[in-house]
């Protein structure tokens, strides 16, 4: 079933499409999980947030959108790993903190803006470039594991994401975020 059409039958609530989503996705949410916690919590942890996901879409249909499916499930995979870090005291990196305080609307506002600056200038990237940046820090995977899949040396994986931040950091400076 394609995103679109599973998409439409969640909104109806329709069960089937709930079992479809799971079934088209919970080895992607879990491998998402699994490189957030990254070994801190067991298996049982993993497929329990793995469920809370898929729980947590069908509590929110109304925010699904097919073109950005597997995007959301990744976001809600991550915040509930962190949360679920949090509730157990684990460190979370400083990056991996979500800041949402929905009363003060104008940092929301610049929040906003500034996202969806940054998207653009991610898809005005290189396909390389991209990819490199979305695999480590919006999927959480590793230097050797980014190589292995891409077919690059893990040198070349590295090198690659030092000059695509550099050219993100770049682009975001000249459109007026950020400093040199």
């Amino acid at each position: 079933m394609d995103d679109e059409k599973l998409v439409r039958m969640l909104k109806k609530k329709k069960d089937e499409a709930l079992e479809a989503l799971v079934d088209k996705y919970s080895a992607y949410v879990s491998t998402v999980v699994r490189n957030v916690v990254s070994g801190m919590l067991g298996e049982s942890d993993v497929e329990e947030i793995t469920a809370d996901v898929f729980i947590s879409v069908w509590k929110n249909t109304d925010r699904l959108c097919a073109d950005t499916l597997r995007a959301y499930l990744a976001a809600i995979a991550r915040n509930i790993s962190v949360d679920r870090l949090r509730r157990l005291h684990f460190t979370v990196p400083i990056d991996e903190m979500e800041i949402d305080d929905s009363s003060d609307v104008e940092n929301n506002t610049d929040n906003k803006l500034i996202a969806e600056e940054f998207n653009s200038v991610i898809g005005e990237m290189s396909p390389r470039d991209r990819e490199l940046l979305l695999r480590f820090y919006f999927y959480y995977q590793k230097i050797p594991q980014i190589a292995a899949e891409m077919d690059i040396s893990e040198s070349a994986c590295k090198t690659g994401l030092h000059r695509a931040r550099n050219r993100l950091k770049e682009k975001m400076v000249e459109r007026g975020y950020g400093y040199e």
